[in-house]
């Protein structure tokens, strides 16, 4: 049988609750057969060993479910706490700064590229897009960050440096959509501000 050590290093690892939830099912099997075995069914020697040897199977599957669950608790609590210092540093970082449509796009080329496309989709609205993409933007790269071993400031650093490189060519790239949404954003201001002068 696996042991907790390999089940909770598993691709497919359920999460702590679900192991916790599979090893309690386990134990109320544990106890059904164990009713059926000492019920009015008066079963002979073969039938009742058979009834021990499947608790004796599940009661070890139950134990390495318990470990396991406590394994990926454990590993919950380190993944979270790794997840919550780099959000506090992204969040206090340069990115987190960034506040010009020109940066803001530049970004969003750089960590979720495709996403650059959805400014065509009119059903979607590209302002709509447009101010979901900066936090989007810092939420991949907390995500990107925290999965890797490697220190929280180093990688941002080199993030950094590596935008601050490429962010003229890709301001220029990116210069008619740039232009556009600054457009709309300028309209909108307008709008707003001619319903604020009407009341």
């Amino acid at each position: 049988m696996i042991n907790a050590d390999e089940l909770s290093k598993g691709l497919i690892s359920k999460n702590s609750s679900a192991r916790k939830a599979q090893a309690t099912a386990i134990m109320r099997l544990i106890g059904g057969l164990r009713n059926f075995k000492n019920g009015e069914f008066e079963l002979d020697v073969k039938e009742s060993m058979a009834i021990y040897d499947a608790i004796a199977v599940l009661e070890k599957g139950a134990q390495v479910l318990k470990k396991t669950a406590k394994l990926k608790l454990e590993q919950e609590q380190i993944r979270a706490k790794r997840h919550a210092a780099v959000e506090k540093a992204v969040n206090a970082s340069d990115f987190a700064k960034l506040n010009t449509v020109g940066e803001h796009i530049a970004l969003l080329s750089l960590i979720d590229f495709h996403k650059i496309a959805w400014f065509g989709d009119e059903r979607m609205g590209a302002l709509y897009v447009y101010r979901e993409c900066h936090q989007e933007c810092l939420k991949s790269m907390v995500d990107s960050i925290a999965y890797r071993a490697e220190p929280i400031t180093e990688q941002l650093d080199r993030a950094w440096s590596t935008f601050q490189d490429k962010l003229p060519s890709l301001k220029q790239k990116h210069a008619a959509l740039i232009l556009r949404i600054t457009e709309l954003l300028e309209e909108e201001s307008a709008r707003q501000q001619a319903t604020v002068n009407r009341i």
